[in-house]
């Protein structure tokens, strides 16, 4: 997922801002119209996983904190920066007194706490929960042992908060950015109840915009002005309108007629619109992967998911069939993450973990195919039934099949909502995604295998991985060399079991209208309007 630019990853970009002054006059545009790639899945913060529900997110809600054009942290909602104490296990954090919701209520620090509580609550079911693993008692409180009020937050006032961590975190303070560590209004949530969340009619909001028009399953939906937002003074636009486009013809001809001010595009379209002065790539941090459902008995073994990864032309992936300045995947890790002693890029220490060998593949495959006692196997790739997923599908079927000997590979393509519920089930063989990150730190993809993580929809299981992060998340927290050393280990562990494989690293590509300036771009891509304006 996700969704805000840390410190050690590329900096925000921001377009049109610098050299034009914002317009706020009669002549200025108040409506826009824009396009998404995917269906909206949720409007409830604590589910927010994938990158249209955090997307979605951030245009409608506000946190403590958000990250300036540079990719520095900077206060939202807090006066101020976090102080830290208890050798930094303990955050106070003093709160602005103008935030409100959409119905007129002050944010308040009880509002963070509900928040937090709600997300770890084990009856929440919230995929983002473990963001907040580290927070004091939040390992009991989200296995059900302990109430959520145990955990490690607390009001101290009206407009004070305290949060108490088991242990140092180095990228803590940028979790506090992110959707998981918003605030929710506990009266209006729990007079929700189930419904909350699940249309824009059943949701409350405190960032720049209010969502509107989404029914729960439309694929149309608008971003309309908070008109209790404490900073509207800055959001310029009183309306914006948005629309799933999931072909790109369908995409770029809107475009042209001037139908959509801004598109998303990928493929050969990006090739097309080489030299044009709309095109707009960013490079993001963002790995896009196969994974395996180790529980069942083709990937449970070794030898098999080996042979896959090994089976697979990564380069001609990205250069003949993507052509999106996507770049081949070296590893899981992507290109983005600093050390910052050294400041070497993680991945690219690594070096390449990720190879294309088809010959190795065939042994291995014959060897797990034995080992297994069968002499041919079968299994369906789950993916989203858009332009881009279905050229990597149709890759995919003819690099395994021509490479590995009496494999059949079939194509489950459903829409971008069920293939996330699909997927969450446990009901699939392999299914193709991808994960962008929340925080700048290679744990925001690493952690993501560990045994217990409620996003390991492969359902790996290993016990040396799983001791490996704990070395490096708590043993060595306070001891950023060996920390450092330690996810590279554990980096490589993954490229030799291979729970999933590498396919490439993201990029983003839009077309966007040149009158539409001020766009800040987050780390995964996608815009965020706020500060948009038309000139």
């Amino acid at each position: 997922m996700k969704k805000a630019l840390l410190v050690g990853l590329a900096a925000l970009s921001t377009l049109g801002l610098l050299g034009c002054n914002k317009s706020n006059d009669a002549n200025s545009k108040k409506e826009i119209s824009i396009a998404s790639s995917a269906e909206l899945s949720t409007a409830d913060v604590s589910l927010a996983m994938d990158n249209e529900s955090a997307e979605v997110a951030e245009q409608v809600n506000e946190g403590l904190y958000d990250f300036d054009k540079t990719g520095q942290l900077k206060p939202a909602l807090a006066a101020g920066m976090p102080k830290k104490s208890n050798n930094g296990s303990t955050y106070t954090i003093n709160l602005k007194h103008n935030g409100k919701w959409s119905n007129g209520k002050p944010v308040t620090a009880a509002d963070f706490v509900y928040g937090w509580q709600r997300t770890v609550n084990p009856k929440t079911k919230s995929q983002q929960a473990y963001y907040l693993d580290g927070v004091k008692n939040y390992k009991a409180v989200n296995s059900g042992k302990m109430s959520p009020e145990a955990l490690g937050i607390k009001a101290l006032g009206k407009y004070k908060l305290q949060i108490n961590l088991d242990h140092p975190i180095p990228y803590f303070p940028s979790i506090l950015a992110m959707s998981a560590s918003f605030p929710l209004y506990q009266p209006y949530v729990e007079a929700q109840g189930k419904k909350y969340g699940t249309d824009s009619k059943h949701t409350l909001y405190n960032g720049p915009f209010v969502l509107t028009g989404w029914d729960g399953t439309n694929d149309t939906w608008a971003y309309e002005k908070n008109k209790n937002y404490r900073d509207q003074k800055h959001v310029y636009f009183n309306k914006i309108k948005v629309s799933v486009v999931k072909t790109q013809d369908t995409g770029v001809y809107q475009y042209q007629s001037k139908e959509l001010s801004l598109i998303p595009i990928s493929g050969p379209e990006v090739k097309n619109q080489k030299g044009n002065k709309d095109l707009y790539v960013r490079k993001v941090p963002g790995t896009f992967y196969l994974e395996y459902n180790t529980q069942k008995k083709l990937f449970s073994n070794e030898n098999i998911r080996k042979a896959l990864s090994l089976a697979i032309n990564f380069n001609q992936l990205t250069n003949k069939v993507l052509q999106d300045k996507s770049t081949p995947a070296t590893g899981f890790v992507p290109t983005g993450f600093k050390n910052n002693n050294s400041q070497k890029d993680f991945a690219k220490q690594a070096g390449q973990l990720n190879n294309f060998d088809p010959q190795q593949a065939k042994i291995l495959w014959k060897k797990g195919l034995a080992e297994l006692g069968m002499s041919s196997a079968k299994f369906t790739i789950l993916s989203s039934n858009d332009d881009k997923n279905k050229k990597v599908d149709e890759y995919l079927q003819s690099q395994l099949e021509n490479n590995l000997p009496d494999l059949k590979v079939s194509i489950k393509a459903v829409p971008f909502n069920n293939r996330l519920s699909v997927a969450k089930s446990g009901n699939f063989d392999a299914v193709l995604g991808g994960w962008t990150p929340t925080y700048s730190d290679p744990t925001d993809f690493l952690n993501l295998l560990m045994s217990d993580n409620s996003n390991n929809d492969g359902k790996w299981k290993d016990a040396q991985y799983d001791q490996l992060m704990k070395t490096a998340n708590i043993d060595n927290a306070g001891n950023p060399d060996k920390r450092w050393e330690t996810l590279q280990e554990a980096n490589k562990y993954v490229s030799q079991k291979a729970p999933l494989t590498p396919l490439y690293f993201l990029s983003e590509v839009y077309l966007i209208n040149p009158h539409l300036k001020g766009i800040v771009m987050g780390p995964m891509g996608f815009p965020y309007y706020k500060n948009a304006y038309w000139k």
